[in-house]
């Protein structure tokens, strides 16, 4: 059908309450979420980027939502983020879950710096996230710096369906991922 005789239907559902809303369209994002297609090869990360992707501000909403969904009734005294990715859905984590606590496992060139990791208390429970399971390497480092401590961990994303942790959405492709804070 040629592009000037198609019809273009927008569909815009009643968000279930408030927080399903999308603010700019009202769209319920968590219907329109799930309605999204997720294109792709199945299986494990070859190692070779093929591609771009860009991640909007509203699929990252949806992701954290999805990830409180998958937590339940779990309860964490504090939020730890993987610096750099998961500063800011460690703060949308955080708000989602009620919790008031949150500090940074600082990752800099893929090592954690343990001079500057935060004082943490054995006694407290933890929800560690980041961005996204793309090898694992990443996740590695930060487990072994927090072994010590009871810790839990959420990806937004994930490269592949892997058991270290939640995530809000399963990949399965080799494309690269442009998170909207990457974006100048």
């Amino acid at each position: 059908m040629p592009a000037k005789d198609a019809v273009r239907k927008r569909i815009v559902a009643s968000p279930v309450d408030d927080e399903d809303a999308c603010y700019n369209c009202n769209t319920n994002v968590n219907a329109a979420m799930m309605k999204a297609s997720i294109s792709g090869t199945s299986g494990k990360v070859t190692g070779r980027i093929e591609g771009r992707e860009q991640c909007s501000w509203f699929e990252i909403h949806y992701l954290v939502k999805e990830i409180a969904r998958k937590i339940g009734e779990r309860k964490y005294d504090c939020i730890l983020g993987i610096a750099n990715g998961g500063v800011i859905p460690a703060k949308l984590l955080a708000e989602e879950l009620r919790v008031d606590a949150i500090q940074l496992v600082p990752v800099r060139k893929k090592q954690v710096v343990i001079s500057e990791m935060p004082k943490l208390d054995r006694k407290k429970k933890y929800l560690v996230i980041d961005d996204i399971y793309d090898t694992g390497a990443t996740y590695g480092k930060v487990a072994e710096a927090l072994k010590a401590f009871s810790c839990d961990y959420a990806f937004c994303m994930s490269r592949y369906e892997q058991s270290v942790g939640l995530y809000g959405r399963i990949l399965n492709h080799n494309r690269w991922i442009v998170f909207p804070w990457e974006l100048s």
